[in-house]
C-alpha cells in the first residue's frame, strides 16, 4: 500500500486524502508526505497510523519515503505519527506543552486507558462547565464506539483532537480491527459495509445485542449522540469503514429554525463514495463548536426523545413483522 498527502485534508474534503491512498498489491506501506507545506484533520493522522499498524500485524513493513523538513512535517512529528508508525526521524521538534492546543495521537486500549484520555483532556478546554461536560461525553463515546469494532489483540484505537481559535473541536478516531460490518453481523442482518454503517447510526442499534435499545452497558447512543452534536454545531461528520466513506453534511440555513435531528441516517444530507482501497477497520470524525452548542441539559433531552421514540417504533415494527 502506498500512502500520499494532498495539500489540505478535513472532513468535508477529505476524498482528497482517501484518493491518495492506494492498494498496489503488496504487505507493505510506504508513506510519501508532500514535499511542500499541508494542512491536515486529526483524522487523517488517525488512519495513517491505523493502516501502518494493520501493514505490521499482516507481516509487512513500514516505511517513509522523501521526507524534507517543513513546518508541516515537523506538526507530524509534534503529533506522535512517526512514533506510532514506527518509524525514526531526524526531524528537529521543540516540543512544546500541547495545553489547549492538540492532543497528540494516543493509543487506546482498554476503558482505563479511555477514562485517562477523556480526563486529561477535558480540562485543557476554555469551556464553562456544561460545555465541557458535552464535549466529554462525546469524545468517551466515540472513542468506546471504535473500541467496540477494534476487536482482539493489538489493534487499540488511535485518537487525536485539537481545538481551534474558533473554538471548533477536531477530533478524530481509527483502529485496524474487524470494522462495523462484522461487528454488527454477531446480532444484526447486514449486507455491505453501507447498510452496516446506516444501522451503526440509528438509535438502540448495537453489536453486543439483537435487542434495540441495547443491554445495560451499551445502549446504542454513541455514534447517534456524535451525530447529533455534529448536526446542531453544523459541521461535518464521516466514517469509513469496508470500502465505504459516510459523510455527514451540513444542514440547510434557514432563518427561523435550528438542525433538525434524525432518528436514520438516510434521512440526513449524507454522501456516500466508495473507497479506491479496503479500511479494516473503523474510523470515525466529528468537528463540534463547543461553544455554540445546545445547553448540555438541553440537548440530552433533546436526543434522549429522538432515541427513545426510535427504540420504541423499532420494537412495535419487529413485532408487527413477526406476528402479522
Amino acid at each position: 500500500m502506498r500512502i500520499g498527502l494532498p495539500d489540505r485534508a478535513y472532513l468535508a474534503d477529505l476524498e482528497r486524502f482517501l484518493s491518495m491512498v492506494t492498494d498496489d498489491g503488496s504487505t507493505d506501506l510506504t508513506f510519501t508526505p508532500k514535499q511542500g507545506l499541508f494542512s491536515l484533520h486529526p483524522l487523517v493522522l488517525c488512519m495513517i497510523a491505523a493502516l501502518s499498524d494493520d501493514c505490521k500485524l499482516n507481516g509487512g513493513q513500514v516505511t517513509v519515503q522523501g521526507l524534507t523538513t517543513n513546518s508541516s512535517t515537523r506538526y507530524l512529528q509534534r503529533m506522535g505519527l512517526f512514533n506510532m508508525m514506527g518509524v525514526e526521524t531526524a526531524l528537529p521538534v521543540v516540543e512544546h506543552d500541547p495545553s489547549g492546543r492538540f492532543i497528540p495521537l494516543t493509543r487506546i486500549i482498554d476503558n482505563s486507558g479511555l477514562n485517562q484520555f477523556v480526563t486529561d483532556f477535558v480540562p485543557l478546554l476554555h469551556a464553562t462547565s456544561g460545555e465541557a461536560d458535552s464535549v466529554k461525553y462525546v469524545l468517551f463515546e466515540l472513542i468506546r464506539n471504535v473500541l467496540e469494532h477494534a476487536g482482539a489483540g493489538d489493534r487499540g484505537a488511535l485518537a487525536a483532537a485539537q481545538v481551534t481559535k474558533s473554538g471548533r473541536l477536531l477530533v478524530g478516531v481509527a483502529d485496524s480491527g474487524v470494522g462495523v460490518q462484522k461487528t454488527l453481523a454477531r446480532s444484526h442482518v447486514v449486507t455491505d459495509h453501507k447498510s452496516a454503517i446506516e444501522l451503526a447510526f440509528q438509535p438502540g442499534v448495537t453489536g453486543t445485542t439483537a435487542r434495540f435499545g441495547g443491554n445495560e452497558t451499551n445502549g446504542g447512543a454513541g455514534l447517534f449522540f456524535m451525530k447529533a452534536m455534529s448536526t446542531l454545531s453544523r459541521h461535518h461528520m464521516v466514517m469509513v469503514t469496508g470500502d465505504r466513506l459516510m459523510k455527514l453534511l451540513t444542514q440547510k440555513l434557514s432563518t427561523n429554525s435550528t438542525p433538525t435531528i434524525k432518528a436514520k441516517l438516510s434521512d440526513d444530507r449524507v454522501r456516500w463514495k466508495q473507497l479506491p482501497f479496503m479500511f479494516s477497520g473503523t474510523a470515525v470524525g466529528v468537528d463540534i463548536t463547543v461553544k455554540e452548542t445546545l445547553a448540555f441539559s438541553e440537548l440530552l433531552k433533546e436526543i434522549r426523545e429522538v432515541y427513545h421514540l426510535n427504540v420504541r417504533k423499532s420494537k412495535q415494527e419487529r413485532r408487527r413483522a413477526r406476528f402479522s
